[in-house]
């Protein structure tokens, strides 16, 4: 897959006029240290590349996916899709009962999951995912994490259920959740 954090750095350095080790002094890292960086062989920091990000003028957003897809094993990273539109936070969502569950309203998890898998709106494949005993009692997913996967990844295509799975751990980076 490209490496898309290097090539932002390198692009920006080229830009700057600077070599890798001045480059790097403004971030307090060694000049070896962004060759590695633009290479693809090791990749900054999150906190790192946020104010790498912020330098080189991309949105925040934008960069923490970025950042995110480039930690994922290729067969992954297609999950993730990097736009410069604003993603909508689950709490400004806004859920239609004609259309779609908020399963975050759901107190009792037996019945979110009985409604989860008669619900048609839920891909066959997240469905194979939350059937699995193994999901409810390791991963304890919550009404929040099953809206979060049926719309942020459900509408990507076909996927399979430990893409749901690595989907469901991307989700818990961003929401601190375990």
């Amino acid at each position: 897959m490209e490496n898309l954090l290097g090539k932002e750095i390198y692009e920006n350095r080229v830009a700057q006029g600077l070599t890798q080790d001045q480059f790097g002094s403004k971030y307090r890292v060694t000049g070896p240290a962004i060759f590695k960086f633009e290479k693809g062989y090791v990749k900054p920091s999150l906190v790192l590349w946020l104010k790498m990000a912020k330098e080189f003028e991309i949105p925040e957003t934008r960069s923490v996916l970025m950042w995110i897809r480039s930690r994922l094993p290729d067969e992954f990273q297609n999950l993730i899709q990097i736009q410069d539109q604003p993603i909508v936070l689950e709490e400004e969502a806004a859920y239609a009962p004609s259309r779609k569950k908020d399963y975050s309203k759901f107190g009792d998890r037996e019945e979110m999951r009985k409604a989860i898998l008669k619900d048609t709106k839920i891909p066959r494949e997240m469905k194979t995912f939350l059937k699995s005993e193994e999901v409810w009692g390791i991963y304890k997913p919550t009404g929040v994490e099953i809206n979060l996967l049926r719309d942020r990844f459900a509408n990507l295509g076909q996927g399979c259920a430990e893409a749901y799975r690595e989907a469901l751990r991307v989700l818990r980076m961003f929401t601190g959740s375990k």
